[in-house]
C-alpha cells in the first residue's frame, strides 16, 4: 500500500531530478551562450523547425538577405532585431533566461572552444503486418570554437546502431546506405529485423576576413532552394568533403563549391568498391528589386578515372567565373552539366512565391514538335508559403509542386549521375515523377507542431526495364528515344502524411524531445502498401532526415 509519505518522497524525488536535469542543460547552455555573439562564422542550422521564424522576418520588402542559400550563418542571423524568431533561451532550475556572455576587450582576439554531447535515442512501431519495432540509439560529441570574430570551426561525430520500419530498410538492404547518414554496417543476421550500426562525421572551418568574403572547407551538407524540395542541391544525402566560397556585393550573392563524392553503384556494396567522383557548382543571386529575387545555377558531376586514366580534380573547372557548358564542350567533355533559374517574389508582406527550373539537356526542335524526346530532361518547382496565416503568429503555410522528366539527372556513364553514395543531390525520388507537398505548422514557445502531406505519382522501373526514374543506372539503356513521357512506367501513386511534434530543450544544441505518427500507402495496379508508423524519441537534432519518398 502508498501511503502518504511514500507518496510525498515521489513528489520531492521527482522534483530533484527535474531540477538536476534544469540544471545540467543550463551549464551546456551557459558554455553555449558565449558563441552567440562572437562565433559569427559558425553555421545555422539547416532543420526546417528552426528556420521558419527567419524566413518570415527575411520575408520583409525592406530585408535585403538573400536565403537561396543553406546553411546559413550566425553572422547573417544574428542581425535579426525580433527577439521572437528563434526558440526562447533555455531557463535555469531557478525560471531564469541564460545570460548572453560578451567579450569585454574587443580588439583583443578571444579563443573560445566549447565541447558538447549528441544524444539520439528514438523509438517506434511499425503497426502492418509484420509488425515491427524500431529504435535509434547513438551518443557523440560536438566541438565548436572561435578566434575573434572572423575564424570559426566546428566538428560533430555521432556513432549509433538503428533498426528501421519497412521501406526504410528495404532502401538499405538494396543501397547499403541509411539515407542522409551514410554507409550501413550490418549489426545482426537477422533478416526480418534487421539492425545496422553507423558513423556520422561532419565538420569545417570558416574564415571571412571581411563583410564580402566566406571561405569554408570541410564535410556536411548544403541546402540551395528556398522550398521544402530543392531541384539543384539538397542534403538529402550522406555528408561530403566541400571548400565554399561565398562572396557578398551590393545585390549580388555569388557561391562557388567545389565538392568530392562517391559512387556507391557497384553491385558489391563495399566501401572498397567506390569510385570518386567530383562535382563543381555555382550559385549568383540577384536582387532585382526590394521583392523580386532570381538566380543563375550551373553545375558539373565528372568521374576520377577516365578511359582508364586517372583524371583527378580537373582545374578547368576550378575557374569560379566560367560557365559550365561552354567549358565542357570547348574540351570535347561528355561530363554530366546542369543549369538552372530559381526565384523568389514577395507578393505580400507575409507571403512569398517561389521556384526553380532545372535543365539537364535540352534540344529545342524536339520541344516544339513535342514528340517525348528523351534528351529534353527537365525539372520544375513551384512553391507557396505564407507566415501568420489568419494574423496568428508562427502559425505557417507552405505547398510545393515539384516535377522532373525521365532521365533527369542520370548520365551515360553510371559514375557521372547525380548523387552522392546511392541518394539524389536533388529530389529523393530520382527523376519521372510529379509531387505535391503541403505543410501546416504552429510553433509556440518551446512547441513545434507540423502537419504535412505528402502526395506523389512516378513510373517505377521493371525487371530489366528503365523508365527512367532511377538516376543511378546508364541511361543507355532507355527503351525509346521518342514518346517519353512523366510517370511513365509501372504507375506507383505514393501517399505520406503525418503529424508531429516537438519540444525544444534548447535551441542552441538542437535538443528536442519529439513525437509523431505517420502514414504511408504506396499502391500501383497491383498491389496497395500501407505503412503506419508512430515514434517518439529525445535526439539533439543534426539536420533533415528524410522518410517521404
Amino acid at each position: 500500500m502508498i501511503t502518504q509519505n511514500k507518496i510525498l518522497k515521489l513528489k520531492t524525488c521527482s522534483r530533484q531530478i527535474k531540477s538536476c536535469i534544469l540544471i545540467l542543460f543550463s551549464c551546456l547552455s551557459v558554455l553555449l551562450s558565449c558563441f552567440s555573439l562572437s562565433a559569427q562564422q559558425l553555421n545555422y542550422t539547416l532543420n526546417r523547425d528552426y528556420l521558419y521564424g527567419y524566413d518570415n522576418y527575411f520575408n520583409n520588402k525592406e530585408e535585403k538577405f538573400q536565403t537561396f542559400v543553406k546553411p546559413y550563418r550566425y553572422a547573417d542571423i544574428n542581425q535579426v532585431k525580433d527577439s521572437t524568431i528563434a526558440f526562447p533561451l533555455f531557463k535555469d532550475a531557478y525560471g531564469r533566461y541564460l545570460p548572453v556572455i560578451k567579450t569585454k576587450d574587443k580588439k583583443k582576439k578571444k579563443i573560445e572552444i566549447d565541447v558538447s554531447p549528441l544524444i539520439t535515442s528514438t523509438f517506434g512501431y511499425q503497426a502492418t503486418s509484420p509488425s515491427r519495432f524500431t529504435s535509434d540509439l547513438a551518443i557523440g560529441g560536438n566541438i565548436m570554437g572561435s578566434i575573434g570574430n572572423k575564424f570559426s570551426f566546428n566538428l560533430k561525430a555521432l556513432a549509433g546502431r538503428a533498426t528501421f520500419n519497412s521501406y526504410t530498410d528495404s532502401i538499405i538492404n538494396a543501397t547499403h546506405i541509411i539515407p542522409g547518414i551514410g554507409y550501413a554496417y550490418r549489426a545482426n543476421n537477422d533478416s526480418v529485423n534487421r539492425a545496422y550500426s553507423y558513423q556520422y562525421l561532419t565538420g569545417y572551418l570558416s574564415y571571412s576576413p571581411n563583410k564580402i568574403f566566406n571561405f569554408q572547407v570541410g564535410q556536411d551538407k548544403q541546402f540551395w532552394g528556398d522550398g521544402y524540395r530543392s531541384l539543384f542541391l539538397s542534403d538529402v544525402s550522406a555528408p561530403y568533403p566541400y571548400f565554399k566560397i561565398t562572396t557578398n556585393v551590393w545585390k549580388f550573392n555569388y557561391v562557388n563549391l567545389y565538392t568530392i563524392m562517391k559512387d556507391a553503384t557497384n553491385p558489391s556494396g563495399l566501401k572498397k568498391d567506390w569510385s570518386t567522383k567530383y562535382a563543381s557548382f555555382h550559385y549568383l543571386g540577384i536582387n532585382v528589386s526590394k521583392r523580386i529575387n532570381i538566380g543563375l545555377f550551373e553545375s558539373v558531376v565528372w568521374q576520377g578515372t577516365d578511359n582508364n586514366r586517372y583524371r583527378g580534380y580537373d582545374i578547368n573547372y576550378m575557374n569560379p567565373i566560367l560557365f559550365f557548358r561552354p567549358t565542357e564542350y570547348s574540351l570535347g567533355s561528355s561530363d554530366n552539366a546542369l543549369i538552372g533559374l530559381s526565384y523568389k517574389i514577395k507578393i505580400f508582406k507575409k507571403q512569398q512565391l517561389y521556384g526553380q527550373l532545372l535543365v539537364d539537356d535540352f534540344a529545342l526542335k524536339e520541344a516544339l514538335q513535342h514528340n517525348g524526346n528523351w534528351q529534353n530532361k527537365e525539372a520544375l518547382q513551384m512553391g507557396f508559403k505564407s507566415f501568420d496565416v489568419f494574423k496568428i503568429n508562427r502559425l505557417n503555410f507552405q505547398t510545393e509542386f515539384n516535377s522532373a522528366r525521365p532521365y533527369t539527372y542520370s548520365h551515360g556513364s553510371v559514375q557521372q549521375n547525380y548523387g552522392q553514395l546511392n541518394q539524389p543531390l536533388a529530389h529523393p525520388l530520382g527523376a519521372n515523377f510529379m509531387e505535391s507537398a503541403t505543410f501546416l505548422n504552429y510553433r509556440y514557445k518551446r512547441i513545434f507542431i507540423e502537419a504535412k502531406c505528402i502526395y506523389a505519382v512516378y513510373g517505377a522501373d521493371s525487371t530489366g526495364k528503365d523508365y527512367g526514374k532511377n538516376i543511378f543506372i546508364s541511361y543507355v539503356n532507355r527503351l525509346s528515344d521518342y514518346g517519353n513521357h512523366i510517370a511513365q512506367g509501372i504507375r506507383t501513386n505514393l501517399i505520406t502524411t503525418s503529424l508531429r511534434g516537438a519540444y525544444i530543450l534548447d535551441s542552441r544544441m538542437n535538443f528536442k524531445i519529439e513525437a509523431g505518427v505517420s502514414y504511408r500507402v504506396e499502391q500501383t495496379s497491383t498491389y496497395t502498401k500501407q505503412t503506419p508508423y508512430i515514434f517518439v524519441g529525445i535526439k539533439t537534432d543534426l539536420g533533415n532526415l528524410y522518410n517521404d519518398f
